[in-house]
């Protein structure tokens, strides 16, 4: 199945607006979240951050590589959102202006035994 495209808005709704309580991890490019869609499947959704320099071709870069990615001991992705909204009308050097917020997001099957991190961390606990 190649990943598809998924809507802001659908996203924000599946993750209670990006809450805390379903918030699964955070790392330097942003933060998980887990998802229920409508159709049952439970996906982790990564919200790239706002203050993240990550310009269109490196998000395009980041996308291709996580699309061609297919094997059965990586997550897989299965969806993705790049949206633009315009936010309230502002003031900016003496003319008014409406900015737009980028929301970049990738999407990945969910794994229910934790994360990577999670297990690295215990199998060097383990070594040491």
């Amino acid at each position: 199945m190649e990943p598809i495209f998924i809507e802001y808005q659908e996203l924000e709704q599946i993750t209670d607006g990006f809450s805390e309580k379903r918030k699964l991890g955070e790392g330097g490019y942003g933060k998980v979240y887990w998802g229920l869609r409508d159709n049952g499947d439970e996906i982790a959704v990564k919200m790239l951050r706002d203050n993240f320099v990550l310009d269109d071709n490196e998000f395009q870069n980041e996308f291709g590589h996580h699309f061609k990615l297919k094997h059965d001991n990586i997550v897989r992705l299965v969806g993705f959102c790049h949206e633009s909204k315009g936010c309230d009308v502002i003031e900016h050097e003496g003319k008014c202006v409406i900015p737009e917020k980028r929301y970049r997001i990738l999407c990945f099957e969910y794994m229910h035994n934790g994360s990577l991190q999670k297990h690295l961390s215990g199998m060097l606990f383990l070594h040491n």
